[in-house]
């Protein structure tokens, strides 16, 4: 075995940004998305090198006991991981868990546990917008081209926008994300996000956001938020307005991003969490995310924790799965007449 060390120092690596873009390719794991959505943790980072050549950058916030690292939507191998937890617990005496949330690998390491389950959707693009039209169904392939077409015989003036990093408005991002949530409302979905959120994602989006929307008349119908990291794409939000939903203009920004992802030469487009048909449509695989707990020692509330969690993540299944799918519409519906 290579001689692999950790060496730990403070506050954020922006010296190291570079790398950890190049080396993740994450639009969570960087220094202006960890300074714009963890303002008030201590941040420290950690540089694990193999033979004295920096292999990989751990960031991560200290709160009380928990270490909660930064490296999402990352694949780190499972020796480096488990030489950082250890160096952690090492040298930093009062935390007794570590969280590693969003990875692509599974991890079965000693005194750890999963805690949750997701999928990041993955589009691998093709070279050219024809190319990817041709690999859509047959069905999927005639509707995208029916609903732009459709959009501009009843609104001619109708303006397809692409704006990128600092040609971005907060405006905008303020329109995208309140149609966001009058679209969850109208679902029986409960928002989770306030308006602080809309200025984390204006900040963010100053540095490597991209827009697109449809505007109408002067007025934003549709629009998607989305962030640009080294050659991936990763597809925040999209959302429209109601009363224009028989165009399908959340589908047409849909494509519009793929397009501009496509004119780019970008390699690849996430969906991310959150498991929707419409990924599927538009030919989006299914990535396995874990996020999993490190803690010091087999105490009782190692055991305590590790059952909860095996539990939750056995209810999330049921809730999930088809036979519960009249529940969920049960609920949806009450909280539509509620909202």
């Amino acid at each position: 075995m290579n001689n692999l060390s950790i060496e730990f120092y403070e506050g954020l690596p922006f010296d190291y940004e570079d790398f950890l873009i190049e080396k993740y390719k994450s639009f969570i794991t960087n220094c202006r998305y960890i300074s714009v959505y963890f303002p008030n943790e201590k941040h420290k980072y950690a540089l694990a090198k193999t033979d004295g050549q920096i292999t990989d950058i751990f960031v991560f916030g200290v709160d009380e006991d928990t270490c909660n690292c930064y490296n999402s939507l990352v694949d780190i191998a499972s020796d480096v991981v488990d030489e950082f937890t250890k160096s952690v617990f090492e040298k930093f005496p009062t935390i007794n868990r570590i969280k590693f949330s969003a990875s692509y690998r599974k991890y079965d390491l000693a005194k750890s546990f999963l805690l949750s389950t997701a999928n990041d959707y993955i589009l691998d693009l093709p070279d050219s917008l024809d190319d990817y039209y041709l690999k859509l169904g047959t069905a999927t392939r005639r509707h995208l081209k029916n609903y732009r077409a459709r959009l501009l015989r009843d609104f001619p003036n109708a303006q397809f926008v692409v704006k990128q990093k600092n040609e971005i408005d907060e405006s905008v991002i303020n329109k995208i994300v309140q149609l966001s949530y009058s679209r969850m409302k109208s679902k029986g979905i409960i928002p989770g996000k306030t308006q602080k959120d809309v200025i984390d994602f204006y900040n963010f989006s100053q540095h490597y956001g991209l827009v697109t929307y449809i505007e109408v008349d002067g007025e934003i119908i549709a629009g998607s938020i989305s962030y640009i990291l080294s050659d991936h794409f990763f597809f925040f939000m999209i959302a429209h307005e109601n009363k224009f939903s028989k165009y399908n203009p959340g589908q047409i920004c849909i494509v519009n991003a793929i397009q501009t992802a496509i004119e780019m030469k970008l390699k690849t487009f996430h969906f991310l969490w959150g498991d929707n048909d419409y990924k599927m449509r538009f030919m989006a695989m299914p990535t396995p995310l874990t996020t999993y707990v490190f803690c010091r020692s087999y105490s009782l509330d190692f055991i305590m924790s590790k059952v909860k969690a095996s539990l939750s993540i056995f209810l999330l299944n049921v809730r999930q799965s088809k036979l519960a799918k009249p529940l969920r519409d049960a609920i949806k519906n009450f909280r539509k007449k509620n909202l």
